[in-house]
């Protein structure tokens, strides 16, 4: 796909929940915190998790009343909300049994009448990337003026149907998850949801809330090498983030927010994408060792981390990272790096070789929060 790049969109009012922890600032401070890892999720999720959590994040990061009839909304998921498809399994009712299973997209019809989104609304479901997919996907909009406003929101809860699908690939670990770290053993689960406001840089919505943060670059691309396995010479994910850097510096990229499952290859190819892009060495980080692998959710509640990063001015460690397979990189652990930062960039790669990598940076004339 051609690079482009979108400095006139921002991010903003930015909202995130997980079972743990109810707004984005109290996840990133945890997180900042070195805060265990969360357990192993139950087998079968609490009632209405996916509304609780929805709900937590998408409040966050409405426009105020007036403008909401003509926001639009696109939901970023691997599943969607699994429990409703479940109870339609289970059901004996004739009636139910006749009928349609749940879609996607009922999902987001539903969240939109529930806030009052009166704009377009969509459903982005690129595996792993689909959370920043979509977040490019809202940013293409606001620049072409097809709307002013959308709300972006990703979630996924990691209940029996999808922990039984990971495995069978044999890809949970057997202890805890430990990105980049040479002992490693496999990913670990857990639900999320978050959400942002994504809109031109000259239009500042009254009330918004957090940091409010530029877009300015993005790339995806597909590698297609195997169906779940990613390419061990990471030549997609390289295509993303040269598309994402396309018109800007590499060595003005002060951090980067990895994917960083925690599995043998895929660290492997972020690694090695990281060598072969970067001549300086940034900050690395990634979150899935503190949050779990969140699935379709986990690009947008990684972006909300990376912004309150660049608000904060600071990088979090890599929970469960000891012993770096690469100790040539900068990878960031044992506690907090304090760092001035300007950009930040943050990456996603999915099952059918998606990826995708979106640049963050620092409004002109915003404030930095130093506390």
């Amino acid at each position: 796909m051609t690079a482009q790049r979108y400095p006139t969109v921002r991010l903003s009012s930015f909202g995130a929940a997980t079972p743990r922890h109810s707004s984005a600032e109290r996840i990133f401070s945890a997180w900042l915190s070195g805060e265990a890892a969360p357990p192993v999720p139950p087998r079968r999720s609490e009632d209405n998790l996916w509304d609780t959590l929805t709900t937590q994040a998408i409040t966050a990061a409405l426009p105020p009343p007036e403008g909401r009839d003509h926001c639009g909304l696109i939901l970023a998921t691997t599943k969607g909300d699994m429990q409703r498809v479940e109870a339609w399994l289970n059901s004996n009712s004739a009636e139910h049994g006749a009928s349609i299973p749940p879609l996607l997209s009922d999902n987001v019809h539903a969240l939109a009448r529930r806030f009052g989104l009166g704009g377009p609304q969509m459903v982005i479901s690129t595996a792993c990337s689909s959370g920043l997919t979509a977040i490019i996907e809202a940013a293409m909009m606001i620049e072409s003026r097809a709307v002013k406003q959308m709300v972006v929101c990703a979630a996924d809860v990691a209940g029996e149907f999808i922990q039984d699908g990971f495995y069978a690939l044999k890809a949970i670990t057997r202890t805890r998850s430990r990105p980049f770290d040479r002992k490693r053993d496999g990913l670990a689960l857990g639900s999320a949801a978050a959400a942002c406001l994504v809109t031109s840089s000259e239009h500042r919505p009254p009330g918004e809330r957090g940091p409010s943060i530029s877009l300015e670059g993005w790339g995806m691309s597909c590698d297609a090498k195997h169906l779940t396995a990613p390419d061990w010479e990471a030549s997609g994910l390289i295509r993303a983030i040269n598309q994402a850097l396309t018109g800007l510096d590499a060595g003005g990229i002060d951090a980067v927010m990895l994917h960083g499952t925690g599995t043998a290859y895929n660290d492997a190819m972020e690694a090695l994408a990281v060598q072969q892009v970067f001549n300086h060495r940034p900050y690395l980080t990634a979150a899935k060792g503190f949050l779990g692998h969140t699935l379709g959710a986990s690009g947008v509640i990684e972006i909300v981390l990376a912004a309150w990063m660049l608000h904060r001015q600071v990088v979090p460690a890599i929970t469960g990272l000891e012993d770096p397979q690469w100790p040539e990189l900068n990878f960031v652990r044992a506690c907090p790096t304090a760092a001035p930062m300007k950009r930040i960039l943050k990456t996603a790669s999915g099952f059918g070789g998606l990826n995708a990598a979106i640049v963050l940076g620092i409004l002109n004339g915003e404030s930095i929060s130093h506390d």
